[in-house]
């Protein structure tokens, strides 16, 4: 997909993506009467079809479910990585991502420039509260430092979200 894809989303667009993002659902009769409210006068089939152009050009890239949070836990842990400079540092960070990413509990991973090079967020739960220190003592090798901190996260934009996964 191009970036040239994203700029060239219209307000229509934006709407179509943002309802989607609440219920992937969601009719497009019921998208183009939304769309109206808003002052935007589009037929279901027209919704349709945006609809059909943005899975194509890949910026909806899939609809899933989305479970409830049934465990009432709301507790998050960041954990920042700085690694030990290598010719494979590239390879110490996949091997990290690949670990993470086949935990229950993890939201995010991402490669960070300067002081630190790894940021993992992960979802606490009673089972898995030492999640974080298993992922620093797998990898104990490879650290120079960490930090492992408590986040408090309130809200979260799911359309930018999204962007992320470019």
């Amino acid at each position: 997909m191009s970036d040239d894809a994203w700029s060239n989303l219209d307000k229509v667009d934006q709407k179509i993506i943002e309802i989607l993002n609440d219920d992937a659902r969601t009719p497009s009769k019921e998208i183009a009467s939304e769309l109206k409210k808003s002052g935007h006068d589009v037929s279901d089939r027209t919704i349709r079809k945006r609809i059909e152009r943005l899975e194509k050009s890949g910026i909806i890239k899939g609809y899933k479910a989305v479970l409830t949070d049934v465990s009432g836990v709301n507790e998050y842990r960041v954990i920042l990585m700085k690694l030990k400079p290598s010719k494979s540092l590239e390879a110490v960070k996949n091997l990290i991502k690949e670990f993470v990413t086949k935990l229950d509990n993890y939201l995010l991973v991402a490669n960070m420039e300067g002081e630190w090079n790894m940021l993992v967020i992960i979802q606490l739960d009673s089972a898995k509260s030492n999640t974080s220190q298993k992922i620093v003592e797998k990898f104990s090798d490879e650290l120079i430092d960490y930090r492992i901190n408590e986040i408090d996260i309130k809200d979260v934009n799911i359309l930018n979200m999204s962007l992320l996964l470019l």
